[in-house]
């Protein structure tokens, strides 16, 4: 059943321009969403073989509780942005939504294969329907961004591929299982491991390789923002810990991915301060909050895995509903500079809410779902060193400044446009809906703990992850 969310995607794909009718896409990925959540419900690990070849001899999809985790929230979120798209989108209909079941297959494979090449090729797909919908609108911003994604985009491919390579050189095999067991101390493992960290760092938008990140996500049409920021760059942080934990099984704190997160967390939010763009500033944000998310995992202990996969899971969640709140406003008044924009708070109230529960659950109040994984790296970083935590805790104030500023210039004070449409349904419920989980999430963070612990818990069993796989092999 499994192979058929992505099989589904990719006929809606095609099938679209040819009835150019919106419920083709809207059905493929309600198929998707529906088919992952089944698995996820299940709870068990799950090994998918293809052409009858056993691994490692023959591709093979793993799905455990991390990646089914990740596939719910992939095809959640491209569900709520393909309603919302149908209203948002207002010409070319069948082309944006060609692209984004293409991008919905692309970020389910890298999810779900158990092979590392297998990977590149859906974040290929992945990439190629990002380049397309970042110069969906065809303006001068919309085009010069999506020709540096295009650049930058196939340089991290280059990274990725030769780790690949020489993974392959070195082992066999292209079975992550398998090269988890054949991984070993010579020097050639690390160059590997250092080329494909580094291709994924790049599409993870981690400093220094965020200058990409600001100059693409604000240019495409909001929904594929909330996609990019959101999804997208949480897919590449997926990656990145699947090959540290997964592949090379590393253990105890790792300082270069703390300091890297230190890094990410305090650049991210000391330029987003200065934004008066204000998707731009949400894009600097996304670079911030990977920061946090690097910082924990980096840490190497349960908590801190355990607080960098619930900050994932939030992130990804807070930032499609900031996004797509900042889509509505620009929707109506065409503007996205903060400074051209104000008093909308009356004219949008349910926007204005959901943008504010977003803002404060990704500063970490209470008692949003923001809050509960911040307080878990706050807690994870104290078992390591206070000064961490107090710098995580500074950039915290940082993005509560920034938020902050963003929400008096557009929705308080006197009002600087008009609006003359209703907001449609289609618009508004997704924005209603994320706001809702980041309320529940917050209010009831047990239920999403318990979750979140069985995912840790698949991602650092590296010997459950190849018995499963391999057969204790």
């Amino acid at each position: 059943m499994i192979e058929y969310a992505i099989v589904v995607l990719l006929v809606g794909a095609f099938l679209t321009p040819v009835f150019k009718r919106s419920f083709v896409p809207l059905a493929a990925i309600l198929f998707s969403f529906l088919v992952m959540a089944s698995v996820f419900m299940q709870g068990q690990t799950v090994i998918m073989k293809f052409s009858g070849w056993s691994p490692p001899f023959g591709i093979v999809w793993v799905v455990d509780s991390f990646n089914a985790l990740m596939g719910l929230l992939v095809t959640g979120m491209a569900m709520l942005v393909a309603i919302y798209s149908t209203k948002y989108v207002r010409e070319r209909k069948s082309r944006f939504f060609t692209l984004l079941c293409l991008m919905t297959a692309g970020l389910l494979g890298v999810t779900l294969t158990g092979d590392v090449f297998n990977m590149y090729v859906f974040f290929e797909i992945l990439s190629i329907a990002c380049y397309g919908l970042v110069a969906f609108n065809t303006d001068k911003e919309a085009i010069e961004g999506a020709l540096k994604y295009i650049v930058l985009g196939p340089l991290a491919s280059s990274f990725i591929l030769l780790g690949i390579a020489m993974l392959y050189g070195l082992t066999g095999t292209l079975n992550m299982a398998d090269i988890a067991l054949k991984v070993g101390p010579d020097i050639a493992f690390n160059v590997a491991f250092g080329f494909l960290i580094g291709g994924f760092a790049l599409k993870s938008a981690i400093v220094p390789f965020h200058f990409w990140l600001p100059d693409v996500h604000p240019v495409a049409p909001s929904p594929i923002s909330a996609m990019l920021s959101g999804v997208v760059v949480g897919t590449g942080v997926y990656t990145v810990m699947r090959i540290i934990f997964t592949i090379f099984g590393f253990s105890g704190i790792m300082w270069m991915f703390v300091a890297f997160g230190v890094l990410t967390m305090i650049i991210g939010g000391i330029i987003a301060i200065v934004q008066t763009n204000v998707k731009r500033m949400i894009a600097y944000s996304t670079v911030s909050q990977s920061g946090y998310i690097f910082l924990a995992f980096g840490l190497g202990t349960h908590l801190g895995v355990s607080a960098a996969i619930f900050h994932l899971v939030n992130n990804i969640v807070i930032k499609s509903l900031l996004f797509l709140a900042a889509g509505i406003i620009i929707w109506h008044t065409g503007k996205k500079d903060m400074r051209d924009l104000g008093g909308l708070g009356k004219q949008l109230p349910l926007v204005m809410i959901c943008f504010g529960i977003g803002a404060l659950s990704i500063t970490g109040l209470p008692p949003l779902n923001g809050f509960v994984s911040k307080w878990m790296i706050y807690s994870a970083t104290w078992e390591i060193s206070p000064v961490l935590t107090a710098i995580a805790v500074i950039v915290s104030a940082m993005t509560l400044i920034y938020y902050m500023k963003a929400f008096s210039c557009v929705f308080l004070g006197h009002s600087k446009c008009e609006i003359k449409e209703k907001t449609p349904l289609a618009m508004l419920l997704p924005v209603i809906i994320l706001a809702a989980v980041c309320v529940f999430l917050g209010v009831f963070p047990q239920l999403a703990i318990g979750v979140i612990e069985r995912a840790t818990g698949a991602l650092l069993d590296q010997s459950q992850y190849i018995t499963a796989v391999l057969g204790g092999g």
